[in-house]
């Protein structure tokens, strides 16, 4: 095993620790006025908004990077297609049919709907059952794709690799910002003049995990990580100045509206947070302190909990009532900012969700659904 990033238990640090910051934002991603589109209750010439408004389009990276973990780890293993669809596809669609329904007796219990089998089947079908679920859907769709891209992911040279990315890079980013400047939602590029497979996230993020855990493994240092990061922030500076163009152009300036540039450099924004894990992990392998191992152990631990943290924090959040108090808590009685107080939210949500994981991956059956 390589002594470059400490890992417990046969689990890479560096992964977990993606895992557990890509939750995070996930979650911050979800509280709305207070935290994640707090910016637009804030004056649009004040440096304040223009943070509120970063941290809101930064926070897009999780999802890409998710996938990107995915490949890291499930790309170079062979398996057939047998064992993939049942340990793998069967596993994660017995994990969203059981919290669909979860969430659909949540909503019954409430008094919001009667008891229909039939109206779970259908909104299962064609819709979800917790806003969050998109992304099991997608994921399943990757799984799905796995066979294909081993394939990808073994055959291409590192040349053919920069090729794609580069590629998914110009389509997926530089011309939807060119297409604004130039017409608005006036006019778009030919509609035939598309590369939506070579940009879609199940399919370029896993390759982008792959090759830059396998491929270039040790290939940032610190200038390299800090000229990516610099690429990263301008990216988010670009989305931040479309998102509020369009604002004025249109006069909304609300989550339902104005979301519509947060994607554009979404995967350079999860490969810059991939490749700090990665440097920061091989950099915190060399210490031999019994506080960082420990601290290590504990990462671990949160990171192979993630999918439970993931599958309970809307009902947190949406359900428990104390859970609303905490804002006044934060903001009023401790006067905490309006970021900071969103950030704690975020990380009690993150801690009460680790709790019940733990407990749940006790529980004899429950355990494989989280």
């Amino acid at each position: 095993m390589s002594e470059r990033m400490p890992a417990i238990h046969g689990r890479r640090l560096d992964l977990e620790l993606m895992r557990v910051i890509a939750c995070f934002f996930v979650i911050f991603n979800h509280t709305g006025e207070n935290g994640f589109f707090r910016f637009s209750l804030c004056d649009s010439g004040s440096l304040r908004f223009w943070v509120y408004l970063a941290v809101s389009i930064f926070c897009k990276f999780s999802v890409p990077l998710f996938f990107m973990v995915s490949g890291a780890l499930l790309l170079e293993r062979e398996e057939s297609l047998g064992r993939l669809w049942r340990h793998r596809i069967g596993k994660i669609a017995l994990v969203l049919l059981a919290w669909s329904f979860f969430y659909y007796l949540d909503e019954v219990w409430l008094g919001w709907r009667e008891f229909r089998l039939g109206d779970f089947a259908g909104q299962f079908l064609w819709g979800n059952w917790n806003l969050s679920f998109w992304y099991l859907y997608a994921y399943l769709a990757m799984l799905m794709t796995l066979p294909l891209l081993r394939k990808f992911a073994g055959s291409l040279t590192n040349r053919e690799f920069v090729y794609l990315f580069s590629l998914a890079f110009v389509f997926s980013s530089l011309l939807p910002v060119l297409q604004y400047l130039l017409w608005q939602e006036n006019h778009s590029f030919n509609s035939d003049f598309q590369l939506g497979w070579v940009c879609a996230q199940i399919f370029v993020c896993p390759l982008l995990g792959y090759f830059m855990r396998k491929r270039i493994p040790d290939f940032w240092s610190g200038r390299r990580l800090a000229l990516l990061w610099a690429a990263n922030l301008g990216g988010i500076l670009v989305t931040a100045g479309l998102t509020v163009w369009k604002a004025s152009l249109t006069g909304m300036l609300d989550e339902n509206h104005s979301q519509s540039f947060y994607n554009l450099f979404s995967v350079l924004n999860a490969a810059s947070v991939f490749a700090a894990c990665t440097y920061l992990a091989g950099r915190g392998a060399a210490l031999r302190r019994p506080l960082l191992r420990r601290l290590c152990a504990l990462l671990q631990s949160m990171g192979g909990c993630t999918l439970g943290i993931y599958l309970l924090h809307l009902f947190f959040h949406q359900r428990l009532p104390f859970m609303g108090r905490l804002w006044d808590v934060f903001r009023v009685r401790l006067g905490l900012g309006d970021m900071i107080s969103a950030f704690l939210y975020c990380g009690v949500i993150f801690l009460m969700g680790y709790g019940v994981t733990l407990v749940l991956k006790r529980v004899p059956l429950v355990r494989r659904l989280v």
